[in-house]
């Protein structure tokens, strides 16, 4: 059998599928399909409530369901985007195209949500659209207005979660492709195969959770690429290391239920991130964490400090030759807490320093400065517009400063100055 986008239902698990689908649904209420190149659904499932399950359960209802997500599903075959169109009764539906090597694949389609709440007219046009389906009125103007309103920030994370969905479907299609042209396994040994298991369950918790973007796919899959890598050079104590330091980054991304997390569990994190970046830079990276004992509990935003360290490694010291050093630190002065990440590298291009500090903060489109927005604007969101980062930068020096309230810090006036804590040193520094 020739593998081809028309028989995408062939290489999907139903089981696996379905799984993902129950959980996206119970973490966002929106509710996803899979289809295929023909817009039809590769997955049947019942995970549909409310107004779409009303809908739905009458055949024509669910002719005209799967028939909208075909015409939004086949618009992203042309755009190659995220695409957002209406339902036949008038609710929101979105689609991320499913694109390997150029080649569309079909599309994954989400509803059960409205942009605006629903006024007058658009009760007028549902009912309308629906007045042969001999479904009770009363009923479907309830559950219509009971549609969730998706807000631009959830709706851009909906679309980000579903896109590492089309990644792991990417991933069995590469896969498939592979191994129709090898034609044999590169498994050798039970440890290969152990880790083999690992990566296709780590893939799968990735696709499950999204960290408001700050786990991108280009880095999960660079990791499972060197993971691999090492696998293929019999370094499978190293890859086990750096597997279980990615399923600890991916556990703690995926089952996080809190928006703000204690500064110690946010370490921790960032541990297991270096701990990958380990095998990346070798006995080029130093790093050492200095936080005092008393800000241990801090309340930060999950995921505040990973990018900023991340920025650090990747566009910092990563370009400079020979060994670099990575320091965090924290301090407390004047009700507000500071908590640093300095680097020895090249420095941070004039035109984001200026910008950023310049109060231009949402006209940088690099990398580094964008991580940097994401971060400051959550912080000023959670806590208020005099918090936020604050950055220095020269070349062979730079400091990326989380500003935080620290109201609720309690200091010791007996022994008011830092304490580290049990996690204040963590070097990666091997051999030299």
């Amino acid at each position: 059998m020739k593998l081809s986008p028309e028989k995408l239902s062939q290489l999907i698990e139903r089981d696996k599928f379905l799984k993902i689908i129950e959980s996206f649904t119970r973490a966002t209420d929106i509710t996803i399909d899979i289809n295929d190149v023909y817009g039809n659904p590769v997955v049947e499932h019942d995970f549909f409530y409310g107004f779409c399950a009303t809908i739905r359960s009458t055949a024509e209802g669910l002719k005209r369901c799967i028939k909208s997500n075909a015409e939004i599903g086949l618009r992203t075959a042309s755009t190659g985007e995220v695409c957002f169109g209406t339902c036949h009764a008038g609710g929101t539906l979105m689609a991320v195209p499913l694109v390997v090597e150029g080649q569309f694949w079909g599309s994954i389609t989400c509803g059960q949500m409205h942009l605006a709440p629903p006024g007058k007219e658009a009760v007028e046009n549902m009912l309308k659209a629906t007045a042969d389906l001999g479904l009770n009125e009363r009923e479907l103007v309830r559950g219509f207005q009971e549609i969730q309103v998706i807000t631009p920030q959830k709706c851009h994370a909906a679309s980000q979660l579903i896109q590492y969905v089309t990644n792991y479907i990417a991933e069995l299609i590469y896969r498939a492709k592979i191994q129709e042209k090898e034609a044999c396994e590169k498994l050798r040994t039970m440890d290969e195969a152990r880790i083999r298991a690992e990566l296709e369950k780590s893939l799968r918790l990735a696709e499950l959770k999204n960290l408001q973007a700050q786990i991108k796919p280009h880095f999960l899959f660079n990791t499972l690429n060197t993971i691999t890598s090492l696998v293929s050079l019999n370094e499978n104590q190293k890859a086990l290391k750096t597997l279980y330091a990615l399923s600890n980054l991916l556990r703690c991304y995926i089952h996080q239920p809190e928006e703000l997390v204690p500064l110690q569990e946010e370490l921790k994190y960032v541990q297991s991130y270096l701990t990958i970046q380990q095998t990346r830079f070798g006995n080029r990276l130093s790093v050492n964490i200095e936080v005092p004992a008393a800000l241990q509990e801090l309340m930060v935003p999950f995921l505040s400090l990973q990018p900023l360290v991340e920025n650090a490694c990747i566009h910092g010291l990563e370009p400079k030759e020979g060994l670099g050093h990575l320091t965090i630190s924290g301090e407390f002065k004047d009700g507000t807490c500071e908590i640093s990440v300095i680097d020895d590298g090249v420095g941070i291009p004039r035109e984001i320093l200026a910008a950023f500090n310049g109060g231009n903060r949402r006209g940088s489109d690099k990398p580094r400065g964008i991580g940097l927005k994401n971060v400051d604007e959550r912080l000023k969101l959670y806590f208020g517009p005099q918090y936020g980062i604050s950055l220095d930068s020269r070349p062979g020096w730079t400091r990326v400063c989380l500003k935080l309230p620290g109201d609720h810090i309690y200091i010791s006036h007996d022994n008011p100055g830092p304490v580290q804590s049990s996690l204040h040193t963590f070097s990666i520094l091997q051999g030299k």
